[in-house]
Parts: C-alpha cells; sequence; structure tokens
C-alpha cells in the first residue's frame, strides 16, 4: 500500500471530540466536493470518488445531526474506471441547516481561514482527504492538496500558512495545487492532522535517509581529500626525481635530502606521516616547508633547463 493511502486510512478513523472541529472538518469536504442543490425542492450532495471519504463524510454528519435523512449514491464514473459516491442529504429543511451551519463558521482573516487552531486543523485534514497526496519520503517529500474552486484553494493554503507553514500554489491541468516540500513542516501537518503513526514513519525514513545523506557527504569528503593528497603527493615525487636527475639528491642539505628520499620511498604517506618517520621527528609544517623548497629547487632547475 501507498505511503498516501496509509495517511488516508488512519486519517478517516480520526472523529474530533469537538463539535467545532468536526463541523469544520465537514466543510472543508464542502468546499472541495460539495454542492448545495435544486429549487424547490432543496438537497445536500458531497461527490467524491473515494469510498473512504463518503463514509468519513457519513460519520460526520451522522454525529452532528443523529436524526439526519442521509442517502448515500454509488454509480460508476463515465470512463467506468473508477466509482462515484454521493452522501445526499435529503430534506430540505435538514439541507439547509447543515449548509447554514458550514457558512456560518467563525472565520478570520477577511473569511480566509477559521478563528479557532484546532478548527483549522480539522479543516486541513478533511481537505487532504478530499483531495491530498503525499510521495513516499523514500522518494522526495512533497504534499499537496489540489482543487478547482479558488475559494477553496485560498481557504487550504491560508490555513496552512496560519500555522506557520511554508505553504505555495501552483497551477496544474486548470487546477490549483496547494503543496509543501520541506520535509519539517510535512512532519508537522501530519501531526496537525492527527496522521501519528504516519508520523513516526514519516520520522523514521526521514533520519535514515538524512543519515544516508550524512555518510556520502562525509565519504565524498574523504574521498576528495584523498584524491588531493596523491595528487599532491605525485606532483612533489616529480619535483624530487626531477633534482634526482640533474644535481642528485646528495647535493641538497641533510634535512631535504631526508624529506625528498622519503616522499620517494613513501609517495602516499600524509606530511605527517612523513614527519613521523623523519629522524628526529618533524612536525607537519615542517615537512610541508621542506616541500616547499623542494618544489622551489625543482622549479629553479626546470627554468634553467628551459633556458638552455
Amino acid at each position: 500500500m501507498a505511503f498516501s493511502d496509509d495517511v488516508r486510512n488512519e486519517l478517516a478513523r480520526v472523529v474530533p471530540a469537538a463539535r467545532c472541529c468536526r463541523a469544520a472538518e465537514l466543510s472543508a469536504f464542502y468546499d472541495l466536493d460539495g454542492m448545495l442543490m435544486g429549487t424547490a425542492k432543496q438537497y445536500l450532495d458531497f461527490t467524491t470518488s473515494s469510498p473512504l471519504v463518503a463514509r468519513k463524510v457519513l460519520t460526520l454528519l451522522k454525529s452532528l445531526y443523529p436524526d439526519i435523512t442521509v442517502q448515500v449514491l454509488v454509480r460508476r464514473s463515465r470512463s467506468r474506471r473508477t466509482q462515484v459516491c454521493t452522501v445526499r442529504v435529503l430534506r430540505s429543511s435538514e439541507a439547509l441547516a447543515v449548509y447554514e451551519e458550514l457558512k456560518g463558521l467563525a472565520y478570520a482573516g477577511s473569511g480566509r481561514y477559521l478563528r479557532k487552531k484546532c478548527c483549522r486543523r480539522a479543516y486541513i485534514r478533511g481537505a487532504f482527504l478530499s483531495h491530498g497526496s503525499i510521495t513516499n519520503p523514500e522518494r522526495t517529500y512533497h504534499l499537496e492538496i489540489s482543487t478547482d474552486h479558488s475559494h477553496a484553494a485560498e481557504r487550504v493554503l491560508a490555513s496552512l500558512n496560519s500555522l506557520n507553514l511554508n505553504a505555495g500554489v501552483t497551477q496544474r491541468k486548470g487546477s490549483l495545487v496547494i503543496y509543501i516540500k520541506d520535509g519539517e513542516d510535512i512532519a508537522t501537518v501530519l501531526n496537525l492532522m492527527g496522521a501519528h503513526q504516519a508520523l513516526l514513519n514519516f520520522e523514521n525514513v526521514r533520519v535514515l535517509k538524512e543519515m544516508r545523506n550524512q555518510v556520502n557527504r562525509l565519504v565524498n569528503c574523504e574521498t576528495a581529500n584523498v584524491d588531493k593528497t596523491i595528487q599532491a603527493a605525485m606532483a612533489q615525487v616529480e619535483d624530487i626525481r626531477l633534482i634526482e636527475k640533474h644535481i642528485g639528491l646528495d647535493e641538497l642539505p641533510p634535512k631535504l635530502r631526508q624529506v625528498a628520499r622519503l616522499r620517494l620511498e613513501n609517495p602516499y604517506a600524509s606530511l605527517k606521516e612523513l614527519g613521523d618517520m623523519c629522524h628526529p621527528p618533524m612536525s607537519k609544517s615542517g615537512v610541508n616547508y621542506r616541500i616547499r623548497q623542494l618544489r622551489e629547487k625543482a622549479a629553479e632547475i626546470a627554468r634553467l633547463y628551459q633556458e638552455i
């Protein structure tokens, strides 16, 4: 089962204790998938392609209005590849009562998000269940909620941003897509929506990925340092062989001669290791100073023979 399905299955079982939160979650389903239908006789529809969402809508309606008359309709889509589930409030008086309560919720920010934080969390949960998805964190960090309704997109985006989450919006195939790409923010959203088991799984994957990335960085850094050390050592060996060829190592001062011979005998040793081999031992900076003198001597010899 996909990670996104795991999250949706867990959220479908979350029913808020507070009445205001249940109404807030139901309002998200209405904003994204609902419609007040009819003129003389009105009814309220919540239409979705997910039986999971239809069951959650029915659960919320029955918990808010125990005596309400509700009908569940299931039909095949035009492509016949998916089924369309409609949860319908049949009686006009009941449909209007539900509609009026959802529209009368306490909003802040010019009606862009619900006033109470607990209700915003419920609203985001409902929006995610309606049209949300989350990529498997093994691949990348990406959570999104899509909708064809601009007012719903504005409310979802404002609700997320009001909770200090870095959410953005883009357009894809005529739909508005609200997305979050930061792993820390996605973890926060899962926690806010109440997907605690999914959050634990997400964090486990995130920790493992961070560890792998850190190990890879350290290995790459160490490999780069080794490559750099080897290249420098090969250049030093070439300089020493140039000196040996034209004037001989015996003509060098004792300390330079010692370092030169140790480098030829130990081409892959570090400067510190060369220093430990010296008699008496030298510091890394001392060996580096003498290597620099050897390079200057080799450069002098190269210029001399080039002029000749």
